[in-house]
Order: C-alpha cells, then sequence, then structure tokens
C-alpha cells in the first residue's frame, strides 16, 4: 500500500475531526516526529550561559536551551501534562508527587510524560549545553 494514502496526521486534526482531544501516545510520536527532524528548528537552538532559553515552535511545541549547571526549582505547569524529550546533553529531574519524590536522570532519546498536576524540579548537571523538545497540553 502506497503511504501517499494515508492522509498527514496533526494533532489539531485529530480534535478538529474527532472532537477528541489526541492521546498521550499521539502526542510522544508529533514530539518524536519533531525530534526527528531537527533541520526545521535546529537553527532557532540559542545558547545563553546564565538562563535557559524557550523558543515556540508551533501548537504548544517548545525548544528549550539549558546552559550547564542551571538549575530549574520545583515548579508544576498549571494542570498542563507535559512530554519531552531530551535532544542533546542531559539533564536530571527530582519528580515529586503523592508517594514522595524520585530522582531520575533525563537521557537523550527517551520521551518523559509528566501528568498535570504534578512538581518536579530540573537541573542540567553536566558541563554542556542540553537541548530539549517539550509539548504542553
Amino acid at each position: 500500500m502506497k503511504t501517499e494514502t494515508f492522509p498527514e496526521i496533526t494533532m489539531r486534526d485529530q480534535v478538529r475531526e474527532t472532537g477528541a482531544p489526541p492521546t498521550v501516545g499521539q502526542l510522544a510520536a508529533r514530539l518524536q516526529e519533531a525530534a526527528a527532524r531537527p533541520g526545521r528548528w535546529w537553527h532557532l537552538v540559542r545558547f545563553d550561559p546564565a538562563e535557559r532559553v524557550r523558543v515556540e515552535l508551533e501548537d504548544g511545541l517548545w525548544l528549550i536551551t539549558w546552559p550547564p549547571g542551571y538549575r530549574l526549582p520545583a515548579h508544576g505547569h498549571g494542570g498542563a501534562a507535559q512530554i519531552m524529550s531530551v535532544i542533546a546533553g542531559e539533564l536530571a529531574e527530582v519528580a515529586v508527587g503523592g508517594d514522595g519524590a524520585v530522582a531520575r536522570p533525563l537521557r537523550a532519546n527517551r520521551v518523559r510524560i509528566q501528568a498535570g498536576d504534578s512538581m518536579h524540579e530540573v537541573v542540567n548537571p553536566g558541563s554542556a549545553y542540553a537541548v530539549t523538545l517539550h509539548l504542553y497540553v
């Protein structure tokens, strides 16, 4: 079967055509698709040694650059779920939930999903910049 016969699926089309919001799996696939096409966004990466740099790409998709040693204090996302992937470098996260705090590394090419009502702290523990893609829904 030819792939041209399949419609291009975007999250905006999902809501418009079905009336249902996209699933977490569909959002994760969208994030992975964006990560697989750095030619579309890599030119927007900016390196600031003092602050993380956030650039909105489209429909809730964000590109964020994290300087070495940068720490983002514990925070939530105002009820929005976050789906993220580290593209380059490594981050560390402390997720705070009903069962306590869990520390974990965030490594490249893995998708991390955070519920909208949870808190976390993120730090770049390394000596190099980290680059991430995020979706907030």
